[in-house]
């Protein structure tokens, strides 16, 4: 069992900061992993969201598996978000026909026929979505997003999908007050982690990116992800970071080496809202449910102001745990 994660962050509340930038509410990401027993159980996985002209973006990834196997992507979308091109390492038979996909809603359904669950390739087409979503943020951060906004435009944006923008929250209240979407001002992303994941270049100005980490021995997993931003002169900076604690047991009767989730706890650590972190008691709803279920657990029952975007997705990335011990 991996020994105790660094402790969780502390947090003295100060006063809110009405402006185009906010700081974080949680601001304290990890400085190094917890240290790991070699017969542990990896999976690395990391996208780099590289802005292009007219709109576009280019989607850089890589993951690596505890037995040394790698894969790799690259994936230029449209200003519509439109998949344009794509080259896999490993390539992978029937890739081509995710071109002309939008990387959105339906995304992961048409990746799924195409290849084996969770596997490196897998893994790294289902982040793409994600990739997608998370790089409307370095809008924010070059200050090109649209404003002022019009009441139209307040009224209409997505209030209640998630703890961080509950209606009468500060980020839509920031967002009411001003007439733009606030930036949150993240802290600066310490290096100590990096040494554990695949290599990964310096992210270039005004780039972001997403890693993520499973781990398992036995019965026990470890997992987190840190979201990033490199400023305009260098400076990286944390989004978000959420980290993970769970036990297994497995499913008998039932296929060999299923297993289901006995116990969650999730630790927030980056991010921007003081509504955000309310909704980490949702992880203990997946509790009893097998681990291939979770995604689909996922998109259908957590949804609304008692969870979180962020969160559900690491909880999601649970699934890929019975694929860990498959490759042992």
């Amino acid at each position: 069992m991996p020994p105790a994660e660094p402790p969780p962050p502390t947090h003295v509340p100060s006063p809110p900061s009405f402006g185009t930038r906010v700081p974080h509410f949680l601001a304290d990401p990890l400085t190094h992993l917890p240290e790991w027993l070699p017969e542990s159980l990896r999976r690395t996985s990391s996208v780099d969201m590289v802005p292009l002209p007219m709109g576009e973006l280019l989607l850089i990834g890589a993951a690596r598996h505890h037995d040394g196997s790698t894969a790799s992507v690259h994936a230029t979308l449209a200003a519509d978000r439109t998949l344009r091109a794509l080259e896999l390492d490993p390539d992978l038979p029937g890739a081509h026909q995710l071109i002309g996909h939008n990387v959105g809603r339906g995304f992961r359904a048409a990746v799924t026929p195409l290849t084996e669950p969770e596997s490196l390739p897998a893994v790294l087409l289902l982040e793409l979505p994600v990739a997608a979503f998370l790089s409307g943020y370095g809008s924010l951060y070059i200050g090109s997003m649209p404003g002022p906004l019009s009441d139209e435009s307040i009224a209409n944006m997505p209030a209640d999908i998630c703890a961080g923008w509950i209606s009468d929250g500060v980020m839509m209240g920031h967002t009411r007050d001003d007439r733009m979407v606030p930036t949150p001002d993240g802290p600066s992303a310490p290096l100590g982690i990096d040494d554990q994941f695949h290599p990964m270049p310096p992210l270039a100005p005004n780039t972001m990116r997403r890693q993520r980490l499973l781990s398992r021995h036995e019965d026990e997993v470890w997992a987190m992800f840190r979201d990033t931003y490199a400023r305009p002169d260098g400076q990286v900076i944390v989004l978000h970071e959420y980290t993970i604690t769970a036990t297994l047991e497995p499913i008998w009767p039932g296929p060999l080496g299923s297993s289901r989730i006995r116990s969650a706890y999730p630790t927030a650590r980056v991010l921007p809202w003081p509504e955000c972190p309310l909704a980490a008691a949702s992880a203990e709803r997946i509790a009893g449910h097998p681990v291939e279920d979770l995604r689909r657990l996922i998109k259908q029952e957590f949804t609304g102001i008692s969870t979180c975007t962020h969160l559900n997705d690491l909880l999601a990335s649970l699934a890929q745990v019975d694929s860990l011990q498959s490759l042992r």
